[in-house]
């Protein structure tokens, strides 16, 4: 269980911790407007604020964002 904010609602998802963050928001959450683009953090399609912080979603790992505001 991964346990983070994302605009503004808590959420909780039961993936596994390795997943992308793109995937997560994108297949566990159903929310699409997070495009996947080259799959190597370069094209930054994937971009999304951790914390603040402009964050390639492509390459982070959902575990890595425990408790984080996205």
């Amino acid at each position: 269980m991964v346990a983070f904010t994302l605009n503004g609602e808590a959420r909780t998802l039961d993936v596994d911790p390795e997943m992308p963050l793109l995937w997560a928001i994108r297949d566990g959450i159903g929310l699409t407007g997070t495009k996947f683009g080259c799959g190597l953090a370069q094209c930054g399609a994937c971009t999304v604020h951790v914390n603040g912080m402009p964050t390639r979603s492509c390459q982070t790992a959902v575990g890595d964002i425990e408790g984080a505001s996205i």
